[in-house]
């Protein structure tokens, strides 16, 4: 069960920052991925192949990135088990938050 967290303008400005970060790591990780697909490709129809994958990887981004504070907690928990996130990144926000975060990061039937 998720509490109601409250969050300071502090603990905003660290989770935007965190949230972005996470964010720009996952996009160049679909960056570097598209460029292997294209890497020594002969046929010009492969490119669909990479249409098809920028779909799926948009439909799992938005699906997987959501800043609304009622549910950051369990997406920073996503985001840590992803391998986004890490703790250093959430230095500043209530330990309970953090603790939270935590436990939902390691969770083995979110994977």
């Amino acid at each position: 069960m998720i509490r109601d967290f409250k969050w300071s303008e502090r603990e905003k400005k660290i989770a935007r920052r965190a949230y972005d970060r996470a964010y720009e790591k996952e996009c160049a990780g679909i960056l570097n991925e598209v460029k292997q697909m294209m890497e020594g490709t002969k046929d010009p129809r492969d490119i669909w192949k990479v249409e098809d994958y920028l779909d799926k990887k948009r439909m799992e981004t938005n699906a997987k990135y959501d800043y609304r504070y009622s549910v950051l907690i369990l997406v920073f928990g996503k985001l840590m088990q992803d391998g986004l996130i890490e703790e250093k990144d959430l230095s500043g926000l209530d330990q309970d938050k953090i603790e939270r975060i935590k436990a939902i990061g390691s969770d083995p039937r979110l994977r």
